[in-house]
């Protein structure tokens, strides 16, 4: 027995196109870059990470300077995971930032 909603191709079509759209699957390549940044590098985890759509790059937020080194030290690990990006930063409280990807 098929419901309503299976019977509605106008519905399936909308799904479809949504499923397939190239929003959704930037969408999902930067939720998994996110996710991977946080599980591959343990410094990033009290990081907030921010991705900003106009540069299609990464702000990382660090609580400190000294998370910020950590992390500086770690840039060729950070570049790789997040290739997707064409930008990434690290921000930190009262210092200029630091560009680790232009």
């Amino acid at each position: 027995m098929t419901g309503i909603d299976d019977q509605n191709p106008l519905r399936t079509q909308l799904e479809n196109d949504l499923n397939n759209s190239e929003w959704l699957q930037k969408f999902k390549a930067i939720n998994q870059l996110l996710h991977s940044l946080k599980a591959e590098i343990v410094e990033i985890q009290s990081c907030e990470l921010k991705w900003d759509t106009h540069s299609n790059g990464l702000v990382i937020h660090c609580p400190s300077v000294d998370i910020a080194q950590q992390l500086q030290s770690q840039q060729h690990q950070i570049i790789t995971i997040a290739n997707y990006a064409n930008c990434i930063t690290l921000v930190h409280p009262g210092s200029s930032d630091i560009i680790l990807k232009a």
